[in-house]
């Protein structure tokens, strides 16, 4: 060992000046509009619901059973469609302030089809009256809230007639509607590196004509290091 130089890089700090080159500068961060969203299956056709389904807890790049067709779920890799966790539970090196919730509802069969348009209303209703949403950070609950409460980005609607023999029906209004969000009257701040989850919960356990998935989107702003 060459003591002499250890002794100089001791006494002259860093001799590389790293400290000038870092990608993560966490004493001069940015602020950015970056919701969290995460997408999770709520159960199969002709099934019960799932008493308790977690969001945010299977991470960008795992797998996990999704609607990837017009009318299955089935195992596949999650991508940005499904989720912008880079971790389960947790987001190590940035903060959010959230400011609003909303969900979003994707069902199996498609809306503009004869029979998908009673099935989706009948899911919908009884997936938005039958569970509640838990929101905790670390081993403390935030936030309580019955579906029912929480606005929709894809609102369903339906309408049918008979013109000229022909049956005429609309539905699916679209996704993002006026960017509709549970609005908290007072922010929530979730730091880096604390664990939090997000659940659905369902007491009766409703029962569905088609599979579902559902996402929750947590509106807010990310402050991240430059």
């Amino acid at each position: 060992m060459n003591y002499g130089q250890l002794g100089k890089v001791r006494r002259g700090g860093d001799p590389m000046k790293a400290q000038a080159f870092r990608t993560q500068r966490a004493e001069l961060p940015e602020d950015l509009w970056q919701p969290l969203y995460d997408r999770a299956n709520l159960g199969a056709a002709a099934a019960a619901v799932t008493s308790q389904v977690s969001f945010f807890s299977t991470a960008r790049g795992q797998s996990a059973t999704l609607i990837t067709s017009a009318t299955t779920a089935a195992s596949k890799v999650k991508t940005y469609r499904d989720t912008n966790m880079e971790n389960s539970n947790v987001v190590p090196t940035k903060l959010f302030k959230f400011v609003g919730v909303s969900i979003a509802i994707i069902h199996g069969v498609n809306d503009n089809d004869t029979a998908g348009t009673a099935a989706n209303g009948y899911d919908r209703q009884s997936i938005m009256n039958g569970g509640y949403l838990q929101f905790r950070i670390v081993d403390k609950d935030i936030l309580f809230l019955p579906l029912i409460s929480l606005p929709e980005l894809n609102p369903w609607n339906a309408v049918s007639t008979t013109q000229t023999a022909q049956s005429v029906m609309g539905s699916g209004s679209g996704g993002g509607i006026g960017q509709a969000m549970y609005a908290f009257p007072v922010p929530i701040t979730l730091n880096p590196y604390e664990n939090f989850s997000v659940t659905a919960n369902f007491d009766a356990t409703p029962v569905l004509t088609a599979t579902a998935d559902m996402y929750v989107i947590l509106h807010g702003f990310m402050r991240r290091p430059t």
